[in-house]
C-alpha cells in the first residue's frame, strides 16, 4: 500500500515534459491549509463588495460595516498569501512558519507596499488602476483606519461618553468624506448625472413635502429633515455604491494579478506544489473595469 509520501500524480509539466511524477499537491497539508485560505479569503472578498452594492444612508447602513469587516480582513489576508506565496519561491517551496507570518503584522498600507515592492522585485506590471490610484489609497487608508479597534471596529463604543471622540474617525463618515467625496468629483458633480438627479429630487421634494415628515441622518451625521435633501443624497448613493466598489475592487484585482502571477506557473515545478491552483480563487477579479463597475453581486459565479 503506498503511504502519503509515495503518492504521486501523472501529470504534463511544460518544462519537463510528459510522465514525470510529483507528489499530489491534494494530499499535502500544506496545500490543504492554503486552499482553504484562498477560498475564505475570495468568498470574504466578495462578501465585502457586495455589501457595498447596498450600503446607503437607509435601510442600508449596516451594510457599510459589512463590507468594511470583510473588505480589511480580505485585503490584508490575500496581501500575506502573496507574501507566504514569495517565501515559498525564495526558500525552495518551504513555508514560513508562524514567527515568520506574524512579524507581517496587520497594517494594510504595510502589506499593500510590501506586495509592491515583490512585484517590482519580480517585474510584475498589473495593467490596470492600483495603490497608487488617490482613491484606491484612500480605500486603503480608510479600510487601514478600520483594522485599528478603537478608530475602526469599535469606534460606536469608544464614542460612547467620549467627548473628546472625533466624530471624523467614524468609520462611515471616514469612507464618505475620503472615498465617496472625491468619486462625486470625479464621476458626478458638473455631469448629467447631477443634473438629473437634481432635478429629480426638486420635483419629488415639492410633491412630498406638504405631505411627509423626514428625517434621516446621512452618511456624515448630518440631519436631513426634507424630501428633497434627503432624495438628493438617494440619487448620490448609486455613485457611491458603484464607484466605491470600483475602486476597491481595484485594489484586490492588483492584488490577484499579482499573486496569479507569482504562482500560476510555479504551482507546476518541483518543490512548490503547495501553491498548485489556489490562484483560481482570484479569477474573478481579474476582470475588466465595466465588470467592476457594474457587477453587483461577488464573486462571480
Amino acid at each position: 500500500m503506498p503511504t502519503r509520501a509515495s503518492t504521486v500524480v501523472k501529470h504534463y509539466d511544460w518544462s519537463y515534459g510528459w510522465g514525470m511524477t510529483r507528489p499530489d499537491p491534494f494530499t499535502i497539508p500544506e496545500w490543504k491549509a492554503l486552499h482553504r485560505e484562498a477560498s475564505l479569503i475570495s468568498q470574504i472578498l466578495g462578501s465585502g463588495a457586495t455589501a457595498l452594492s447596498r450600503a446607503s444612508y437607509g435601510s442600508g447602513f449596516g451594510e457599510y460595516y459589512t463590507a468594511f469587516f470583510g473588505l480589511s480582513v480580505g485585503i490584508e489576508r490575500l496581501a500575506k498569501l502573496i507574501l507566504v506565496a514569495n517565501y515559498a519561491l525564495e526558500n525552495n517551496g518551504a513555508l514560513p512558519g508562524q514567527s515568520v507570518v506574524r512579524k507581517y503584522g496587520h497594517k494594510l498600507r504595510e502589506l499593500i507596499a510590501q506586495v509592491g515592492m515583490i512585484a517590482e522585485k519580480r517585474s510584475i506590471t498589473v495593467p490596470h488602476i492600483g495603490p497608487d490610484h488617490p482613491i484606491c489609497t484612500a480605500v486603503i487608508n480608510c479600510l487601514d483606519a478600520f483594522s485599528d479597534a478603537s478608530k475602526g471596529r469599535y469606534a460606536n463604543f469608544e464614542a460612547i461618553g467620549n467627548p473628546s471622540f472625533d466624530p471624523a474617525n467614524e468609520p462611515v463618515n471616514k469612507w464618505w468624506t475620503e472615498v465617496v467625496e472625491p468619486i462625486l468629483d470625479n464621476h458626478y458633480r458638473g455631469k448629467k448625472g447631477e443634473a438629473v438627479v437634481k432635478r429629480r429630487a426638486a420635483q419629488f421634494g415639492a410633491m412630498a413635502d406638504c405631505y411627509m415628515f423626514v428625517l434621516f441622518t446621512d452618511e456624515t451625521g448630518n440631519v436631513m429633515s426634507d424630501a428633497t435633501t434627503a432624495s438628493e443624497r438617494t440619487g448620490q448613493t448609486k455613485w457611491a455604491q458603484n464607484y466605491g466598489r470600483f475602486y476597491t475592487l481595484s485594489v484586490v484585482r492588483w492584488l490577484s494579478y499579482i499573486f496569479d502571477e507569482m504562482t500560476h506557473m510555479a504551482g507546476y515545478q518541483p518543490g512548490l506544489e503547495s501553491l498548485f491552483g489556489h490562484y483560481e480563487f482570484f479569477r474573478t477579479y481579474m476582470v475588466n473595469n465595466h465588470f467592476l463597475l457594474k457587477r453587483k453581486v461577488w464573486p462571480l459565479t
